[in-house]
């Protein structure tokens, strides 16, 4: 790999290493704070660049809205020619596509459960202790952060029941 990175006269080389589904990384961050328009980004296997095939998609789209050149050497993409442009897209395409049919599938299920009667989303309904307690401490005019901070309980159930015993 570095003989074929050398054959590419890089003049900047970024190497991370990290574990898991990360997006942040050092080297790669750095070396996207310093790219101007017109540069060359090349990496020696595609499918290294990005954590996975969105974030790939999202570098590469960034690349090309900077105006900056790209090239993958494993696979020939080269994006300073109609044809590396053309796989480009069609790549971008395609998940864009993946991504469309994972939501539809996803409002499919959804459908589906909510037509056998199941709920989906946040339980309906209230927590009647913390209800309560919420209820006594309004009374004694405390504020929504103090009542969070005193009873633990999430600032948006506080606020939800603040909102259901004003309207009472």
């Amino acid at each position: 790999m570095t003989k074929t990175l050398n054959k590419a006269q890089i003049l900047y080389l970024a190497n991370d290493k990290i574990l898991g589904m990360t997006t942040q990384r050092l080297a790669l961050d750095e070396m996207l704070s310093m790219l101007r328009e017109d540069d060359t980004v090349v990496v020696a296997r595609f499918f290294r660049l990005g954590r996975n095939r969105d974030h790939l998609i999202n570098l590469v789209n960034e690349f090309s809205k900077r105006k900056v050149h790209f090239k993958a050497l494993d696979v020939g993409i080269d994006t300073t020619t109609p044809a590396g442009k053309l796989i480009l897209s069609i790549f971008a395409s395609l998940a864009e596509f993946d991504r469309e049919t994972i939501l539809e599938k996803t409002r499919a299920g959804q459908l589906l459960a909510k037509a056998k009667g199941k709920h989906i989303g946040r339980p309906i309904g209230i927590n009647q202790q913390n209800y309560e307690k919420v209820k006594k401490a309004l009374e004694k005019h405390m504020s929504v952060s103090e009542i969070v901070t005193l009873t633990g309980i999430s600032i948006s159930s506080v606020k939800r029941y603040k909102k259901r015993i004003e309207c009472k």
